[in-house]
């Protein structure tokens, strides 16, 4: 496990050190401007699509801006305006070319009216005109459509993350990206009904789980098949850089950028992963795994001694940043943040250098990341026997990454209270019981929809109990909910999630609306709740 700095009692987090976590109000008017813009760019897209005309430029740049709506940090100001202008431009010549080609063609086209007025770009007026929307848009919507409209902006927000990395490897994304702009275009109509936004919300999630199969896929392709690694969680004497995030194209291209130079590079919450993939044990300045908590990263960038690299979409909720020390590849840097342009990693390896890191080696642990896939299905094969000859009457999996530490007691309690008749498969606590198998392995999302797609192909989900725990709450979490609906899990817990995440609003909706059971803090009622369905 990671070297924690807290007791077993407190789930240390952002939240937990700020006393309260929610979303700030400036963030969501801002983001209510550049949705809005996007949105009318979209519709002004699809229609010229309908009419044969593509512009792919155009929609990279609606993927790529929609994938920017989940920064957690205190961004640079005078970045979001040019975003906003860039955008707000964008869509006037998009509707300009709509209306030539609609003229050309004698068509009557509808042309979209825009309440927001933006000819000043400074960051006040676009504040102004986020809160404006914001008010129409809840007063405009009814309180069932709102939530169901921010579930699609999640899934929307989900897959364009993994489509923005997925396009590094491949230029096989064109029906992905069309069936993105099709769904964000349907927000544009407000008078739409909840029935069709639900029907949207279940077509939309076979779409999302097959990228992410995609982007699993392409990962192997280009790195290798994943296998079970140790990783050092030691410190090396000299100059270090951490990259923390999810983004494994930046990552590799930073490796590059390093080689010859004498910096350390350690990585940090799932670019973990990056051990499993054969190809960056190429890599000799890659030295291991830097993290202390699994929710704290403030924490941990502040007890790091190099330079830092925050990967493209990572959400690192941070507000008291390390000025000249943090390096991003977003597309809009934190304050306090100095964007990395054009794949020109030169300012943070200098920076690296000023910085000279550690002053010694540190000793610590190891930990284990990816698996062994033809060991995991043998095992799930014996699973399977023992399910068709009834001597397995539920099935649970817990984790589809890992626990925090304030589930360890919750998820202990679970296992220890198993019926002998039922089987777990956990990513969470080690046990002894002959009918639970831990996968003792961080961050294998990849391996648990594996598992499940093994047991579809065997089991029928309508007939057989299975319920699965999300063990852990961050920027995908709605994705994994309605990927594993998609898959007919039928019994699916949704995790703890701070506000800033999942409101409580939404945890509640996801429950009433789509029967996602909520975990309580009582363990043992949460597993009777499944075990008299």
């Amino acid at each position: 496990m990671f070297n924690y700095f807290t007791g077993d009692k407190m789930r240390y987090n952002d939240c937990a050190v700020q006393g309260s976590c929610s979303v700030d109000p400036l963030v969501y008017s801002l983001s209510e401007v550049l949705l809005y813009e996007l949105k009318q760019i979209t519709y002004y897209i699809v229609k010229m699509q309908e009419l044969g005309y593509e512009n792919q430029t155009l929609k990279d740049k609606i993927i790529k801006y929609l994938s920017l709506i989940v920064i957690g940090y205190e961004f640079n100001r005078k970045e979001f305006e040019n975003i906003i202008r860039d955008i707000h431009i964008e869509k006037e010549n998009a509707q300009k070319v709509f209306i030539k080609i609609c003229e050309e063609k004698n068509l009557d086209c509808q042309i979209l009216k825009s309440p927001i007025k933006l000819d000043s770009f400074d960051f006040s007026s676009i504040v102004n005109e986020g809160e404006k929307q914001a008010i129409l848009r809840n007063k405009t919507l009814s309180t069932a459509n709102k939530n169901l409209t921010e579930i699609i902006l999640q899934l929307l927000k989900s897959a364009s993350m993994r489509l923005m990395e997925l396009k590094a490897y491949t230029n096989d994304t064109k029906e992905d990206e069309n069936a993105v702009l099709k769904l964000f275009n349907s927000l544009n109509f407000t008078s739409i009904s909840s029935a069709k936004l639900l029907k949207k919300i279940n077509d939309f999630a076979k779409i999302n789980f097959e990228i992410h199969q995609k982007l699993h896929r392409a990962r192997e392709e280009y790195y290798g098949k994943i296998r079970l690694k140790e990783v050092s969680c030691c410190v090396k004497k000299g100059p270090a850089i951490l990259a923390s995030g999810q983004n494994l194209k930046d990552f590799e291209l930073l490796l590059e950028a390093l080689k010859g130079e004498d910096i350390n590079v350690y990585t940090h919450d799932s670019l973990i992963v990056a051990h499993s993939f054969p190809k960056f044990d190429e890599y000799k300045n890659l030295a291991g795994h830097f993290q202390k908590t699994l929710d704290n990263f403030q924490m941990d960038f502040e007890l790091f001694k190099g330079a830092i690299l925050i990967t493209k979409n990572s959400q690192h909720k941070l507000d008291r940043l390390m000025r000249g020390r943090i390096f991003t590849t977003n597309e809009l840097s934190g304050k306090g943040m100095t964007k990395i342009e054009n794949n020109d990693f030169k300012p943070i390896i200098e920076a690296a250098k000023e910085a000279k890191g550690f002053s010694e080696e540190i000793d610590f642990h190891s930990l284990k990341v990816g698996y062994n896939e033809d060991m995991v299905m043998k095992k799930v094969e014996s699973i399977v026997e023992k399910i068709k000859n009834g001597k397995i009457k539920h099935l649970f999996i817990i984790g589809l990454i890992n626990h925090t530490l304030f589930s360890s007691e919750y998820f202990k309690e679970i296992l220890d209270e198993l019926p002998e008749d039922c089987f777990a498969i956990s990513t969470v606590i080690e046990s002894d019981r002959d009918n639970i198998f831990h996968l003792n392995s961080f961050f294998n999302t990849s391996l648990i929809y594996k598992i499940l797609d093994k047991l579809k192909q065997e089991i029928d989900f309508d007939t057989f109990p299975i319920t699965v725990f999300l063990t852990r709450c961050n920027l995908h979490t709605i994705s994994h909910l309605f990927s594993l609906r998609h898959l007919g899990v039928k019994n699916i817990f949704l995790p703890v999630c701070s506000a800033d995440i999942i409101t409580p609003n939404m945890v509640n909706f996801l429950s009433d609306k789509f029967n996602f059971l909520k975990t309580t803090s009582n363990a043992l009622e949460d597993l009777k709740k499944v075990m008299t369905k």
